[in-house]
C-alpha cells in the first residue's frame, strides 16, 4: 500500500467496514477531552500502530522540537512527535476502528488532507468521526452535551448529539480535513463536547466520557467505562469543593443551571475570568495531592 508521506510499519489486517476516529492534538480541545477519549478507546480496544506520517513533511520542529536521550556521553536516540495510524478489531461491532492520532500538522494542510483522503480510500473507510471539545457557558452539575456537524457527504448526525447551531470563525486541521473529505465523497462528522468554561483548562473526564459514549453508539457496542466514570465523579467532587469556597462561583453556576434547565442553548461565556482562574488553580493544586 503506497500512500505518499506515510511509512507503513506492518501489514494492515483485513478490516470490517472500518470507521476512522480522528483526534489531533493542536487547536481546541477543552479539558483535554478529545485526547483523553481517544487514548481511552485506543487502549480499551488494544489498537496497534500500523503506520506513521513523515514528520519532516508536516511538523515544524521549532514549534514541536524533537527530544533526545543521552546516556554515559552517548546519544542513544531521537524522539519525534508522530502522527500515527492505528487499527483495532472491535468485538460485537460490524465496524473495526482506524485511529489517526498525534499532533495537528503545522504546515501543508492541503497535502495532509490529500494524504488522509487517499488513506481512507485505500483502507475502505466507511465513516470518519472527529473528536473535539470547546469551552461553553454550561454548568458542571448537568450532563455533558455533545454537538456535531457533518460534511456534505454524510447523512444524519449521530442521534445522541445536537447539531452545531451556527459558527463562523477559525478552525483546526480536523475541520478542514472533514470538509475535504466531503468533497471527496467520504462521510465525516465532527463531535465536540461542551466543557464548562470555568474549568476548561484542566482535564475534564466527564466530557471525555461523553465522547466515548457517543463513539460506542456509533459502533453499536457497549464499552466498559468504569475508570472514566470514577475519574468523572472524583473530578466533580473537587469542583464542588472549589465552588463551596467561592460564593460568586455558586451564583454563576446557579444561573447556568437555570438557563440549562429551561432548555436554553449554551450562553455566551460570561465574564469572571479571575474567578475561573481561581477555581482552575484550586483544581491544579488538588491534582498534585
Amino acid at each position: 500500500m503506497a500512500t505518499p508521506s506515510i511509512h507503513w510499519t506492518q501489514e494492515v489486517p483485513a478490516l470490517r467496514r472500518p470507521v476512522m476516529l480522528l483526534a489531533l492534538d493542536g487547536f481546541i480541545d477543552a479539558g483535554n477531552a478529545a485526547q483523553t477519549a481517544a487514548m481511552f478507546l485506543r487502549h480499551r480496544w488494544t489498537a496497534e500502530v500500523v503506520a506513521t506520517f513523515d514528520h519532516d513533511t508536516f511538523i515544524d520542529y521549532r514549534a514541536r522540537r524533537p527530544t533526545t536521550v543521552m546516556d554515559s556521553g552517548v546519544l542513544r536516540r531521537m524522539e519525534f512527535d508522530e502522527l500515527q495510524v492505528l487499527v483495532a478489531r472491535v468485538d460485537d461491532s460490524p465496524h473495526d476502528a482506524v485511529f489517526l492520532l498525534g499532533p495537528e500538522p503545522d504546515m501543508r494542510w492541503e497535502a495532509f488532507c490529500a494524504t488522509v483522503v487517499r488513506l481512507c480510500r485505500d483502507l475502505g473507510i466507511e465513516q470518519v468521526i472527529g473528536l473535539g471539545a470547546y469551552p461553553a457557558a454550561v454548568p458542571h452539575t448537568r450532563p455533558v452535551n455533545v454537538t456535531s456537524a457533518r460534511n456534505i457527504a454524510s447523512g444524519e448526525v449521530l442521534p445522541t448529539t445536537s447539531e452545531v447551531a451556527g459558527y463562523t470563525g477559525p478552525v483546526g486541521a480536523q475541520v478542514m480535513l472533514q470538509h475535504r473529505m466531503g468533497e471527496a465523497g467520504i462521510p465525516a462528522v465532527g463531535m465536540w463536547a461542551e466543557v464548562p468554561h470555568y474549568i476548561s483548562a484542566n482535564n475534564h473526564p466527564s466530557s471525555a466520557l461523553a465522547l466515548v459514549d457517543v463513539v460506542a453508539g456509533a459502533f453499536g457496542v457497549s464499552i466498559d467505562t468504569t475508570e472514566l466514570q470514577a475519574a468523572a465523579r472524583a473530578h466533580e467532587e473537587q469542583v464542588n469543593d472549589a465552588v463551596a469556597d467561592h460564593p460568586e462561583a455558586a451564583v454563576m453556576i446557579s444561573r447556568l443551571e437555570a438557563h440549562h434547565d429551561e432548555g436554553g442553548a449554551a450562553m455566551q461565556v460570561p465574564s469572571g475570568d479571575d474567578l475561573a482562574a481561581e477555581i482552575e488553580r484550586f483544581l491544579s493544586d488538588r491534582g498534585g495531592e
